[in-house]
């Protein structure tokens, strides 16, 4: 061994020395440390000071350098543990406080809030001698001051989205934000009577402009639903609300004198019938309905002016206009009377004196002409006739319509006329449907046939096209679940195009989705049966019902509509498991 080896060695020697006496040193410490908290803590114990005896004992518990007094300790850590658990469960409140407060979570934060009363009742109603030092350990935590400081931070975050939420409009985030401020509690608002009158204060004003917000923007039907909706909380939480229903009669008493002031009548009479169900609904009373009602009367009474002034356009439109508000049809229908037996049978006899005209109406001011007139003779023949400008007469003829079929009425269709291009529409009896319809454009001094076909019925769509209902010949030979008809214009006629569904058509696995809908889809029968059945969906069934054989082991494409469950045992057997299935009321199977 050299000299270099030796001194190396010997160092090793003494540092690991020096260390040892280090450790002995801090095992030392750590020796007295624990004798002076246990004598600490009975010091505070004979002092009767719980809370501080609590924390000492557990400190000497925690320090393992010696076994002295464990026994003493350990008792004395059980007799204290009530304060132990009051800290620790006060510790874990105020941590979630921390978290749910930060994180703007209002539905914890009341949870939080809740369990911390629940905490307090159950460790203050004890009246052991534990309960003083409840308080003590609160306070030592903070967690009263934190409360309140989230509360007050929860309001004023909800006052705000209540301010953002004006720009908005009607939203579930303003109406959370409302119901959020009430589940604060009294407290934080100093009293109960406090709470009241501060939301009270700023719910009317929240409200109310909202409120006025729709009504400036003409959103009426908006405007009165929120109004009724608003009742309906209000009322349901027990508050006392009477600015919702004031300014809504404010609003719509001045919405409504706009139409007035504006002559719209039509949008006045939808307005009022609309501000009607409204008050029924919410089961108020208006003084706004006796205004409502004098100021219709004054427009029926104008209308009925208009007749004997033989402005009879005059006054149907005013009819027409109310009719939202109330029935009026037999008001235009005499009108109509009055107006035809003023002027347009003389303009069709301008054709022939010596024809019998039926069915003849007419207007003024209309197609180009300063008056016209339509109508049939005795052997079908259609008419129309145009007075223009310079009192001359120009008359277009149709011998198109059969002779043998009784008309029941000729108007013109105004959906499909244009300005200066007339449509006329004969309706006729019909021996297989309710009506024999036939159509005839006017150009000029011609009239050539539009449509023609027997239906129990028809309507014009936006695009023109006609939606016509169950039609003779179109589509018969075919098993269909709609009588509705497309007919498009195809040239100078209408020509049917096919069919308009009624149902959709999905996947049986997607039937779930489409509750009270009625859709087409194709299934394997798993379980055959007359009138019903069991067919596969995904990894159960569903219950197909009907007047029908279903087969056993094949595929079927149904229509029909989905509405309900019903608990089976598939194959029938009553020791299988119990399965919840929807069902399928089969209207048409293919």
């Amino acid at each position: 061994m050299t000299i270099k080896h030796s001194l190396n060695l010997r160092n090793l020697l003494i540092l690991f020395c020096i260390a040892m006496l280090v450790l002995i040193g801090l095992k030392g410490i750590d020796i007295n440390r624990k004798i002076a908290w246990v004598d600490e803590a009975g010091r505070y114990y004979k002092q009767n000071d719980l809370l501080h005896a609590e924390e000492w004992y557990h400190k000497a518990a925690g320090n393992k350098s010696i076994h002295y007094k464990e026994n003493l300790i350990a008792e004395r850590l059980q007799e204290l543990e009530p304060i132990t658990a009051m800290k620790l469960a006060l510790s874990q409140l105020d941590q979630r406080v921390e978290r749910t407060g930060s994180r703007q979570d209002f539905t914890g934060f009341l949870q939080v809030y809740s369990e911390l009363q629940s905490t307090q009742n159950k460790y203050m109603s004890t009246g052991d001698r534990f309960a003083a030092y409840y308080p003590q350990i609160s306070a030592s935590y903070g967690i009263s001051d934190h409360i309140t400081r989230y509360f007050q931070t929860f309001k004023v975050l909800f006052y705000s989205q209540l301010e953002d939420q004006l720009s908005k409009g009607v939203s579930n985030e303003a109406a959370i934000a409302k119901w959020n401020l009430l589940d604060v509690p009294d407290e934080f608002y100093g009293s109960s009577d406090g709470k009241n009158k501060q939301l009270t204060a700023k719910f009317k004003d929240f409200d109310e402009k909202l409120m006025s917000k729709l009504g400036g923007e003409g959103k009426f039907s908006e405007l009165l639903d929120l109004s009724q909706s608003l009742m309906e909380e209000y009322q349901r939480r027990k508050l006392k609300t009477p600015w919702v229903k004031s300014k809504t009669e404010e609003l719509a008493r001045i919405i409504l004198k706009k139409d007035v002031d504006g002559e719209q009548l039509a949008y006045y009479a939808h307005h009022a019938k609309t501000y009607e169900a409204y008050v029924s609904s919410a089961g108020i009373k208006s003084n706004l309905l006796k205004e409502i009602d004098r100021q219709i009367q004054n427009w029926l009474k104008s209308a009925q002016r208009k007749i004997k002034n033989n402005d009879y356009e005059g006054a149907i439109a005013i009819y027409e206009a109310l009719s939202s508000y109330k029935d009026t049809s037999e008001e235009v229908r005499k009108a109509k009377l009055v107006w035809t037996a003023h002027d347009p049978l003389r303009l069709l006899q301008q054709a022939d004196l010596t024809k019998n005209f039926n069915h003849v109406s007419g207007g003024g001011n209309r197609f180009g002409g300063s008056a016209y007139a339509i109508g049939s003779d005795d052997g079908n023949i259609i008419y129309f006739a145009r007075m223009n400008d310079d009192e001359s007469t120009q008359m277009a003829i149709s011998h198109d319509f059969p002779a043998n079929i009784s008309i029941r009425e000729i108007s013109i269709e105004k959906s499909l006329s244009t300005k200066t291009v007339p449509v006329i529409l004969v309706e006729g009896d019909s021996a297989s449907r309710n009506t024999l319809y036939a159509a005839y454009e006017v150009h000029g001094d011609s009239m050539s046939p539009l449509f023609y076909f027997d239906a129990d019925g028809y309507t014009v769509q936006s695009d023109q096209s006609l939606l016509v209902t169950n039609p003779e010949g179109v589509g018969e030979e075919k098993s269909t679940s709609s009588q509705n008809a497309i007919y498009m214009r195809q040239g100078n006629s209408y020509q049917f195009v096919g069919f308009q569904k009624d149902y959709k058509d999905i996947a049986v696995n997607d039937l779930l989705g489409y509750s009270n809908e009625k859709v087409r889809f194709t299934c394997y029968v798993v379980y055959g049966g007359e009138g019903d059945a069991l067919a596969q969906m995904g990894n159960s069934y569903v219950k197909l019902r009907g007047n029908f054989l279903f087969n056993e082991g094949m595929d079927v494409t149904v229509i029909g509509q989905f509405s309900q469950f019903e608990d089976v045992y598939p194959g029938g057997n009553p020791i299988g498991e119990l399965v919840s299935v929807p069902v399928v009321d089969v209207e048409t199977m293919e």
